[in-house]
């Protein structure tokens, strides 16, 4: 939360103060521009003083700061981290004296100030967004009266454009408003709130995790869903006639709906709300992943998603009235800060129209290949919310970005990935560190057993037989001279054996621990000869994520079945973004230190793309033929087992990356698995120093079964929280904005139980909905399941990637600027624990 009211934010922007608190808040990039904007205003105050237009900007819903008033003071609520902490959210519930008090700044600041820059007598105008957009409307309009003011203009983000509506309609003779700008209004409705009441928006995460005395459903239950501005803006019946929203009837068991007598106030006040009339302009997002439509089914809703809008309002529900319609690419939360939206919005005040906005929407071709997502996934994602860093964290996909890096006016918006290959998502790490701190007394308990030289006791009994079972299937599926066949059976009948003479030991002590340590070691050693051999298999099946466009790397990623790729979802967030990457492969060293020849596979989202951000997990079709005329069947794939005891703790990992999205890298043996608790994230942690563009790598126990998938690095921090740098010194975000001097100890990945059980959902989905795609998952299933007896692995055919093709093609693309030397890094391996909140999936690695 910002400390600080608009007019001394402004002033510590120009003159510096508070720049770390400022920077935290707003991001390095934004506050380096607010900073300069700031500045420039003060320089340029004496033309300003003959001003053109008064002209205020209403925020969205939530996007107002709102305070409880007792006994004439005010109570900051919306938004004070420490209010909300300790049940605040109680101070809002409907009825309450609430005021409006102040602006969010982060999604608005950087238009006042440009605007103020145009020449405009520019303000904020908060509201109170709890009201219905007709009372708030109403009692704005009194305030413009009540100042004498006259021909004002309106900029209005999302629910600030439906209380313009009521506000221009107050104005008969049009007198006090000129014009009015809607940017991401949600005319006729938007599914967000319909998410708020199903308990699957993004915005429950942060504030449940933020309130200490209210949980999820409490919040919904008692405080939001009485609010009339929030339950008016569910979609018109009008526009979706089969999604009755408005009746109670309608809503699913889990979700918790607004009363019927809300719902009716609430259909009443959306339709008398009146229509834009010609002062208005509508700028409207699109090309985001947007929820455009939903179908109830037993277990809730079923949501149809698309990028026909802007994450938060389809764009159909966007346009209403016979008005001017502008287009832009851009995410709900962020588009005020937008250059091009900046830039028409100060068009349309001054003369009414705009060149730099598109008349017309781009509409994206690979939307169609979008699968659905349930209440239940979206539930699982709010469940393991990030806790909020800045205001906008509060109110979710409402009011927050998901970057901090604008494009200057008049840019070219690039087409290339959004992720930065140089950097781990700040809030991927910070969530990651909070982790790691959480599982420090298992990996204790872990590491003082293999101390001790007591490495079974460490596990349970239902671990310890899984991962011995596992091994006997690994010795059969791996002999081939009847070797193996014959020590699966002694070492099978020697654990019969022991269970018959113990039955009920619940810990591995004594005769118990020597049988099963005399059936491991013999595994373990039979197998152990496979080491080097099934990783030159298994490093062949990892490639580095590439931008087609540029050559530019950003990321690692993996083979899982024939045709279909693995990595996070930070590396390719959507569609758009997986539709411009390829993947490369053999962009390697050769034995003699030459750099090998490298084919690079096109991404067919529209064939297959399935994400999913609390996973951190993304699954994409590979073209089966590079560019060069290799086949993709020559790299082979890395199945997906879901069953437990492919590793066990104490034991070492291994990991095949692209670090720094440079060349491939393999670190050996030095980690240990140390904690495998059953926890709501199923994450892994394994100590040591990958570095950025390794993530979508997979981690291998030394069977070279994949049990991770590597997503982010954990920060060696100071006992108050900061992070540390290699040279010991704190880390300065503001100079090192991608964390390449930060000190990284341990890092972050995704189990591959929790992935497999995922998928199934999934496919069982996608083949419902009849979703393009779903024969791939269906077949990156079979792949695991036959794994499980066939020991994983199949040599790729003896192809191409052996050699130069017959007709090589010159490699045309830019030089990389990242050369990268292989290391053995140390590691250590092990999950997070935490209290579930919901009934956990299955623990095995």
């Amino acid at each position: 939360m910002l400390p600080f009211d608009d007019f001394q934010v402004e002033t510590f922007l120009r003159t510096g103060k508070h720049e770390a608190t400022l920077r935290a808040e707003f991001g390095d990039a934004l506050y380096d521009d607010l900073s300069h904007l700031a500045q420039d205003a003060v320089r340029e105050a004496p033309l300003f003083e003959a001003r053109r237009r008064k002209v205020f900007i209403l925020p969205g819903i939530m996007g107002s700061r709102l305070s409880a008033i007792r006994n004439g003071q005010a109570d900051l609520v919306w938004i004070d981290p420490t209010d909300l902490a300790a049940g605040g959210i109680a101070k809002l519930k409907w009825g309450a004296t609430v005021a409006a008090t102040g602006t969010v700044l982060a999604p608005y600041l950087r238009m006042k100030l440009r605007l103020t820059l145009a020449g405009f007598d520019t303000e904020f105008m908060p509201f109170d967004w709890r009201q219905s957009s007709a009372v708030a409307g109403k009692m704005l309009i009194d305030r413009i009266r009540n100042r004498g003011l006259t021909d004002v203009s309106l900029v209005c983000h999302s629910m600030g454009g439906l209380v313009a509506r009521q506000m221009a309609a107050e104005d008969v003779d049009g007198s006090l408003i000129s014009r009015v700008v809607t940017i991401g209004t949600p005319n006729n409705g938007s599914y967000a709130p319909v998410q708020v009441f199903d308990l699957s928006h993004d915005m429950l995460g942060p504030l449940g995790f933020a309130d200490l005395t209210n949980d999820r459903k409490t919040i919904v239950d008692k405080f939001l869903r009485g609010f009339p501005g929030l339950v008016e803006m569910m979609p018109s019946p009008d526009k979706r006639p089969e999604e009755t929203f408005f009746a109670r009837g309608f809503w699913p068991n889990g979700a918790i709906p607004p009363t019927a007598n809300a719902l009716r106030a609430a259909r009443l006040g959306r339709d008398d709300l009146p229509e834009p009339d010609t002062r208005f302009h509508q700028i409207i997002g699109t090309g985001e992943d947007t929820v455009i439509s939903a179908a109830k089914t037993a277990g809730g809703f079923t949501y149809h998603r698309s990028f026909d809008g802007d994450g938060t309002v389809p764009r159909d529900l966007a346009e209403m009235g016979d008005v001017a319609r502008y287009y832009t690419e851009g995410a709900h939360g962020w588009l005020c800060n937008r250059s091009d939206v900046i830039a028409g919005t100060i068009d349309l005040i001054g003369t009414g129209a705009t060149h730099a906005l598109d008349s017309t929407p781009r509409l994206r071709t690979v939307e169609a290949a979008m699968p659905d997502v349930t209440s239940a996934d979206l539930r699982l994602e709010t469940l393991s919310a990030l806790p909020p860093l800045r205001e906008t964290d509060f109110a979710g996909s409402f009011l927050s970005a998901r970057a901090d890096i604008e494009q200057p006016a008049g840019a070219i918006i690039s087409d290339a990935p959004a992720t930065d290959q140089s950097a781990y998502p700040r809030a991927v790490v910070d969530a990651a560190s909070l982790r790691w701190k959480a599982s420090d007394a298992e990996r204790k308990s872990v590491l003082q057993s293999q101390h001790e030289a007591r490495p079974l006791s460490a596990e349970t009994p239902e671990r310890i037989d899984a991962y011995t079972r596992r091994l006997l299937t690994m010795v059969d599926a791996a002999s081939a001279n009847g070797q193996g066949r014959k020590l699966s059976r002694e070492l099978e009948t020697a654990l019969e054996g022991l269970e018959t003479k113990t039955p009920g030991v619940r810990t591995p002590t004594g005769a118990t621990a020597a049988i099963l340590e005399r059936v491991i070691g013999e595994a373990e050693e039979f197998l152990s000869v496979m080491f080097i051999k099934r990783a030159l298999v298994a490093a062949k099946a990892v490639g580095r994520i590439v931008s087609t466009s540029t050559g530019q790397g950003f990321g690692t990623g993996f083979l899982i079945a024939p045709g279909v790729l693995m990595t996070n979802h930070h590396v390719l967030q959507n569609n758009h973004a997986a539709s411009r990457a390829s993947v490369q492969f053999r962009y390697e060293l050769e034995i003699d230190s030459r750099q090998t020849t490298s084919h690079c596979f096109t991404l067919e989202p529209q064939r297959l793309f399935h994400a999913n951000e609390r996973l951190d997990m993304a699954i994409v079709a590979v073209a089966p033929v590079s560019e060069d005329g290799v086949s993709l069947e020559d790299f082979g794939h890395l199945p997906l087992i879901g069953v437990e005891g492919k590793i066990r703790k104490g034991q070492p990992v291994n990991i095949i990356q692209h670090p720094l999205a440079g060349r491939k890298q393999v670190v050996f043996r030095e980690s240990l698995l140390t904690a495998l608790p059953p926890d709501n994230d199923h994450v892994a942690h394994y100590t040591g120093d990958t570095q950025p563009g390794s993530s979508g790598a997979p981690v291998f126990s030394d069977l070279w079964e994949v049990v991770a998938l590597h997503h982010s690095g954990v920060p060696d921090q100071t006992e108050s929280g900061h992070y540390v740098t290699v040279d010991g010194g704190i880390w300065n975000p503001s100079a090192d904005p991608e964390m390449k001097t930060v000190k990284w100890i341990a890092n972050e990945g995704i189990r591959v139980s929790r992935l497999v059980a995922h998928l199934k959902t999934v496919a069982d989905r996608m083949s419902r909905d009849g979703t393009a795609g779903a024969e791939l998952v269906e077949e990156v299933l079979a792949v695991g399941r036959d794994a499980v007896h066939s020991g994983g692995f199949k040599m790729p055919s003896s192809g191409t990637n052996e050699r130069a093709p017959a007709s090589p093609a010159r490699d045309t693309r830019p030089a990389p600027t990242t050369q990268v030397a292989g290391i053995t890094i140390p590691l250590r391996f092990d999950i997070s624990i935490g209290v579930p909140d919901h009934p956990p999936f299955s623990t095995s690695s």
